[in-house]
């Protein structure tokens, strides 16, 4: 019954880490791990092909909505091929609890942000963020539905975000994804929903770079996990896009915490003790 539960598993974190911008690398890798009991190398290897065939799918679906800020997305892309390219070598000369231990507490710091910040996310979908002279990039983002998202942000210090965010992302499996989301929310003044498609559509380009090169390692389990998890993840990703244009950004970002949360203290705690 390994191929349902995998299938099961893709949907839903397909469908979550979509909805979040997340690609659902940072809910599968963990899950592989404590679950299905794969070696560091092969969760993240598998996760990440996974992400990138779901960010694949569910990029197109948000080109045609119309939340993708494609210049930032194909910036925030190029920034982060190298790194996901070197860090499947890294990642090799490391053990299982360290890696655990290091996912868990990348989760927790995740979740610690999001709780002190909570007063950014409320205002996220405004029209227009407060200027200011570092803010170089300036966009209004019309939807599929007519709605209209102004905000401008300092775009080179966003770029260069991307160049740890491609290693991160690699090494753990997750497309960074979950990093980028809340940090283009807080720190840049994205709105939610065009932080969401924008991170998912820049996604489909270094996770796919990325899992080539796992591939090439042998750290892809190809099947069952990735056959049966890759299918749900790319049913589950068209509905978590389908549901974005649904829900609104503070509820995005308090699915997302929530997550983060209970993930990151269960690495930890195994990661130290297991």
């Amino acid at each position: 019954m390994d191929w349902l539960w995998l299938a099961l598993l893709g949907f839903g974190t397909g469908a979550y880490g979509i909805l979040v911008g997340a690609g659902g690398g940072f809910i599968l890798g963990p899950a592989l791990l404590i679950f299905f009991d794969l070696e560091p190398q092969v969760v993240a290897g598998t996760a990440l092909a996974a992400v990138a065939i779901n960010s694949l799918t569910a990029a197109s679906t948000y080109r045609r909505m119309g939340f993708v800020d494609t210049r930032s997305g194909l910036l925030f892309a190029t920034a982060a091929i190298p790194g996901s390219i070197i860090a499947p070598f890294v990642l090799s000369s490391v053990d299982g609890n360290t890696f655990r231990l290091l996912f868990g507490l990348l989760l927790i710091g995740l979740a610690v942000l999001m709780v002190f910040r909570p007063d950014v996310s409320e205002r996220a979908d405004e029209d227009e963020s407060p200027p200011d002279s570092s803010m170089t990039g300036r966009r209004e983002i019309t939807t599929g539905s007519g709605q209209v998202f102004r905000y401008r942000f300092n775009e080179m210090l966003a770029t260069l975000f991307n160049l740890v965010l491609g290693f991160l992302s690699s090494f753990f499996g997750t497309g960074g994804g979950f990093l980028r989301m809340p940090v283009l929310v807080y720190a840049f003044h994205f709105p939610v929903r065009v932080a969401v498609a924008t991170s998912v559509f820049a996604l489909a380009f270094y996770t796919t770079a990325g899992a080539v090169t796992h591939a090439s390692l042998g750290h892809v389990d190809w099947y069952p996990t990735l056959v049966w998890a890759g299918l749900g993840l790319i049913v589950g990703g068209q509905v978590g896009a389908r549901l974005t244009g649904v829900l609104r950004g503070p509820w995005i970002l308090r699915l997302l915490l929530v997550v983060a949360l209970i993930m990151g203290v269960r690495l930890v705690i195994e990661g130290l003790w297991g």
